[in-house]
């Protein structure tokens, strides 16, 4: 996603998120939003930003220029204190992956089989 009116209807449509639902989380009125849409308006920030961001939950970082990652995450949510969030995601996609998979297994080969879904969207054994 190279715009913010790229990422925006992307977010919005992974949200279920209408215009005019945008529009009141922003505390705008409709046609900012429709500017935001049609690249009139080429960025979003301070408490628009971080608004507009909480409500289609992806990180303000991604919506405002697509810093990775696209997911919202609270410090609280991050499992690994040793390892840096920063260098986790500066692996790529297919890297992240792989050591998704990998912790996966760990869970399966300690807790038994899980009901969870693996990248391939095939159940885990």
């Amino acid at each position: 996603m190279t715009t913010l009116a790229e990422r925006l209807r992307e977010a919005m449509s992974a949200a279920g998120v209408k215009q005019v639902e945008l529009a009141r989380a922003a505390g705008v009125k409709p046609p900012s939003v429709a500017d935001w849409l049609n690249g009139k308006t080429k960025n979003i920030r301070g408490a628009n930003l971080v608004s507009v961001a909480q409500l289609l939950n992806v990180s303000e970082a991604w919506l405002a220029d697509g810093t990775l990652p696209r997911e919202r995450r609270l410090e609280s949510d991050w499992p690994f204190p040793r390892i840096s969030k920063q260098h986790f995601y500066e692996l790529s996609d297919a890297q992240r992956a792989g050591i998704e998979e990998w912790v996966l297994g760990q869970v399966i080969a300690y807790r038994g089989n899980l009901d969870v879904k693996s990248s391939t969207g095939t159940k885990a054994a």
